[in-house]
């Protein structure tokens, strides 16, 4: 079997080895002589540094909580809004840049990753429940988010070695030395391969994102969702996140200007949260056209 048949046909296994994927890759980009390739597998595997741009799949989306306590009450783990962060900190609750080698990757799938930010607690203090205090903050990503990044990973080979093969079925197993592909039809192959490493590389190493969601499409999702989540068959945790995510997109809605980001990473996360139970509910809800109209709505946040 070719080399490219065999990245084919691990990329189809559903829980191939992602790291021996690459390392398979990696002799791949030796065979076809492409620095560029080569190097983009070594970050996967190795990691990337700090001075190294990361592709935007690596950029996960993080759902933070705080915990209130006064001499009398608890309320613990309870979903941050995002119109509550001072501006300045709004960037620390966005994302996550995912450095490590993709490895590491994997075991998270499951359970996803938590971590502590006592450094936000001034930010929250007072915000919420004014008559308490806080005394912590922490980050959740979901094992989905580590799960499509793996997959992420998966499809831009996939689409590499396909194109690869529709230039030369051979090229795998080419000799040293040679060049089983034309040189421009390799650049214009791996030059659309990293072409979104490449737009990261020129702004900066921080997250943006912006919807594309009308203002009529934002009031539509926040007042059916208001009026139907309690139809989702959510745990008591994902409908506070998304209850919490609902107010933050009706805050928005009603500013004088909505704040693109936020809008865009509560809809994700709101998306997140939901989009099982909703594709549930899809064919036994009683108002099935709502759900369609949520359901293509939240699609606009990816």
């Amino acid at each position: 079997m070719s080399l490219l048949r065999e990245i084919q046909n691990d990329i189809a296994r559903a829980n191939g080895d992602v790291a021996a994927l690459l390392r398979k890759c990696k002799i791949l980009a030796a065979r076809l002589g492409s620095r560029e390739f080569a190097e983009w597998v070594k970050w996967e595997i190795q990691g990337y540094p700090d001075s190294q741009p990361i592709p935007e799949y690596r950029k996960l989306a993080v759902t933070y909580y705080a915990s209130f306590r006064n001499s009398g009450w608890t309320a613990s783990d309870q979903p941050i809004p995002m119109y509550i962060v001072p501006e300045k900190y709004r960037e620390a609750f966005q994302v996550q840049e995912f450095h490590e080698g993709i490895a590491k990757a994997e075991p998270l799938t499951k359970d996803g990753a938590t971590m502590l930010r006592p450094e936000l607690i001034p930010s929250v203090q007072g915000k919420m429940y004014p008559q308490m205090n806080c005394y912590s903050v922490y980050g959740r990503i979901s094992g989905g988010d580590f799960l499509q990044l793996i997959s992420a990973v998966k499809s831009r080979i996939l689409d590499f070695v396909l194109e690869i093969e529709a230039a030369n079925p051979n090229a795998g197993e080419a000799a040293p030395d040679t060049k089983p592909v034309p040189d421009e039809t390799l650049r214009t192959i791996v030059n659309n391969f990293l072409g979104p490493v490449g737009n990261v590389a020129q702004q900066s190493h921080h997250f943006s994102q912006s919807a594309s969601i009308s203002s009529h499409d934002l009031t539509t999702l926040v007042t059916e969702m208001e009026k139907h989540l309690a139809e989702l068959a959510l745990d008591d945790r994902q409908r506070r996140t998304a209850t919490a995510q609902i107010a933050t997109l009706k805050a928005q809605q009603l500013a004088e200007q909505p704040d693109p980001i936020i809008v865009a990473q509560a809809g994700r996360t709101l998306r997140n949260i939901t989009e099982g139970a909703i594709g549930s509910l899809l064919a036994t809800a009683a108002q099935p056209t709502v759900w369609t109209v949520i359901h293509s709505i939240l699609a606009h946040f990816h």
